[in-house]
């Protein structure tokens, strides 16, 4: 059996919101193309034929919708997807389908539609309402309408939260508990790829400081057998037991992704969609030439350095220096890691876990 994932842009970069600290549309704004588009249908059904063809019969393809924000895309064009996939598939093939919205587009009948074909949906609220609204255009209410319309048609989700300078640790942790939220991903909040610094960006010693005092409380809700996903721990606690994650960049060794962008143009990485490692076409090329790309191949040479404290730490089997995007936030104060500093805070408790 196969597995592959395509990360979809159905709408590029747009966006009905214009959030400070988005990081996609740095990245957009710093190519020669920025694509605003909607992909089209074909672009969509050369994608999909092509990955069935890659993987064969009896595979798994993950299809995970981002932006900007995919719901742009309009209705009709994930049904137009989701069947042009039901006809293209393979024989003893399945589908997974997710999508990470900022909640705001959501209607009953987007939500039924997400039902019907089991989406997972990731919706951005960053913590009660004052905090959100701070950095994400006043979209709070309109977001927790959306998230009322996926209980109403019982449709599975989770929340994902940009961590910045604001955010406290047990408010958030708050927040969470009592609105039901207990499958949940912490994004770090990165700087602007020219390293400028905005009020809202993490240091390092803030960054430590949120990890240790949200794992605190999710380590004493695990412990009383209470259901509470967060992807960065339960990640870890997969490389304790198991010596592997799904998360990307959690172990420090990268694998590529398949990032396809609205007109069809690939990237290796959803941090690195850049002019630079480029990946050619899906309408041009197969999963193989994409795959041995000079776009890929510089994307894996192409290196931030470790923290200089990795070579002696006590966790870097663990660790192995990170998330290369998140590297010069890692390397900000001489003689100090956070990611060290987090995880030997955390990791004898995780090794508690079951």
């Amino acid at each position: 059996m196969r597995q592959m994932t395509a990360l979809i842009k159905p709408a590029g970069a747009s966006c009905n919101l214009n959030c400070s600290y988005c990081f996609y549309c740095d990245e957009a704004g710093s190519r020669e193309k920025n694509t605003k588009s909607v992909m089209d249908i074909s672009t969509a059904e050369n994608l999909i034929k092509k990955m069935f063809e890659f993987c064969g019969d009896n595979s798994v393809l993950a299809f995970m919708f981002q932006g900007g924000e995919p719901l742009i895309a309009g209705l009709n064009f994930f049904k137009s997807f989701v069947e042009t996939a039901e006809k293209l598939k393979t024989n003893g093939s399945r589908m997974n389908y997710s999508l990470q919205t900022n909640g705001t587009l959501i209607t009953d009948e987007f939500a039924e539609f997400f039902k019907e074909n089991n989406f997972l949906i990731g919706v951005s609220i960053d913590g009660d309402k004052p905090l959100h609204d701070k950095l994400r255009c006043d979209s709070f209410d309109r977001a927790m309408q959306g998230i009322e319309l996926l209980k109403k048609h019982g449709v599975d989700f989770n929340i994902l939260s940009v961590i910045t300078a604001k955010t406290d640790a047990e408010k958030l942790f708050k927040f969470y508990t009592d609105n039901g939220f207990r499958d949940v991903q912490p994004i770090y909040c990165l700087d602007n790829l020219d390293g400028k610094k905005a009020d809202y960006s993490l240091d390092a010693k803030q960054l430590a400081r949120f990890k240790k005092r949200f794992f605190n409380m999710w380590f004493s809700e695990v412990s009383k057998g209470n259901h509470f996903y967060v992807r960065d721990f339960d990640n870890l606690l997969s490389l304790l037991t198991k010596g592997v994650a799904e998360q990307c960049g959690a172990s420090g060794r990268c694998n590529a992704q398949l990032v396809v962008e609205a007109d069809g143009t690939c990237y290796p990485c959803d941090f690195y969609c850049l002019d630079e490692f480029e990946c050619l076409n899906i309408n041009d090329a197969d999963i193989n030439g994409i795959l041995n790309c000079d776009g890929l191949k510089k994307f894996f040479e192409y290196d931030e350095p470790k923290n200089p404290l990795c070579s002696s730490c006590p966790v870097k089997n663990v660790c192995g220096g990170g998330c290369k995007r998140y590297r010069a936030l890692y390397n900000q104060l001489s003689g100090y890691c956070p990611q060290m500093d987090f995880m030997l805070h955390a990791i004898n408790k995780l090794r508690t876990v079951r």
